[in-house]
């Protein structure tokens, strides 16, 4: 039982992605976001379907033990090329679309002309009036 000291509120605050928080890098960021993106859309077609485990230990030609893995989201047991399969033998298509960040999800201040300008001059530590200063919020 929680005494009347303990609070409910959360220890800490995401601002931003859960994995950044936590610490990985962004290549096991990336590699998580992908295995989740497969995992959700077999489970969505799986519970869809009405399929049972012991459908899915034949028709994904797998051990029961990767297809209870698979159906209670232990994605670190399972690796992104067997998900692919796993969605083949489902008559699923599986696509990974390698894309450039947008430059929209750049922050205004890593798109400012501005701040590069000031960085690369020698007086960039020199402030200039608030009035005549950008609109993109750089300092």
């Amino acid at each position: 039982m929680k005494s009347a000291n303990q609070s409910n509120k959360p220890g800490h605050v995401t601002k931003g992605d859960i994995f950044d928080d936590l610490g990985f890098s962004p290549a096991e960021t990336l590699e998580m976001k992908i295995k989740a993106e497969i995992w959700q859309a077999l489970l969505q077609h799986i519970e869809e379907q009405g399929f049972k485990q012991a459908y899915l230990v034949t028709t994904l030609k797998a051990h029961q033990p990767d297809v209870s893995n698979l159906l209670r989201g232990k994605l670190a047991r399972i690796s992104i090329t067997k998900l692919i399969q796993f969605a083949g033998r489902l008559n699923l298509e599986a696509r990974v679309n390698p894309l450039h960040p947008s430059r929209r999800s750049l922050s205004p201040r890593s798109r400012c002309p501005r701040r590069k300008r000031r960085r690369a001059g020698a007086n960039w530590f020199q402030r200039k009036p608030l009035a005549k200063r950008a609109s993109c919020g750089c300092r």
